[in-house]
């Protein structure tokens, strides 16, 4: 007779544990997405680091290259490549070795673009199940203040790492997610450091950062409201 009931509070609570975990997931892959989707952030990177200077690409050309990362993270997995005219010299922008760590950077992305689908999926059955089975919004409200203390532990650690070392942590953030040293490029003659230079990174990260804070408090506030609501009218009540 308990079975059917037993049953479905177990996939309640699995329910619940994959939106906690999922959520971090689905407020990284929104921030990601508007990043490297974002070709005004590209042009004002390559406007704020004299990106022209140090390359001879003149604006038309920088345009076309912004136009066409902004393709390539959202394209099927491929190479990056075009024919451009540097300080008068017809010349391949990219040089193998660049193009090869461009394939592994599309597939990262891409991954977390993917998981950022999934978690939306996760989300979403949550909210229905929340809607179905759940009495009330108390236990979503407190899924959702679970899932943003992982963020704001995450806020907090890359926070504090960048504002010790930056350089440290993007070594090691390239150490992690890639499994060859295609990344380690020379500023001197690889065009795709030219073109996004470490300030670039730096700006990247901190506006990555500050998405995934803004989107984490409206969380903790949308949460906060529905753990706390039946309490506080209860009280008001008594």
């Amino acid at each position: 007779m308990s079975a059917a009931p037993d049953l479905l509070d177990w996939v309640r609570g699995l329910v619940s544990v994959a939106f906690v975990l999922f959520l971090p997931l689905l407020i990284i892959g929104t921030s990601l997405r508007g990043l490297v989707t974002d070709r005004d952030f590209m042009l004002s990177g390559f406007r704020d680091y004299d990106v022209a200077a140090t390359t001879g690409l003149d604006d038309p050309q920088l345009q076309r290259i912004a136009d066409a990362f902004v393709a390539y993270f959202q394209a099927p997995p491929g190479q990056i490549q075009m024919q451009v005219t540097a300080f008068g010299q017809s010349r391949l922008l990219f040089n193998d070795r660049e193009v090869a760590h461009m394939e592994d950077v599309q597939a990262l992305i891409q991954f977390f673009l993917r998981m950022q689908l999934i978690a939306g999926a996760v989300v979403a059955l949550r909210l229905i199940v929340a809607l179905v089975f759940d009495r009330g919004v108390v236990s979503l409200g407190r899924d959702m203040l679970l899932s943003t203390l992982l963020m704001i532990a995450l806020i907090v650690l890359v926070g504090v790492a960048s504002a010790i070392d930056f350089d440290g942590l993007w070594t090691r953030f390239h150490q992690i997610a890639f499994r060859n040293d295609l990344w380690l490029l020379d500023p001197t003659r690889d065009y795709l450091i030219m073109l996004f230079p470490e300030p670039f990174w730096l700006a990247a990260t901190i506006r990555m950062a500050t998405s995934v804070a803004l989107q984490t408090l409206l969380v903790v506030v949308v949460g906060a409201g529905m753990f706390l609501s039946p309490r506080f009218f209860a009280g008001r009540g008594g």
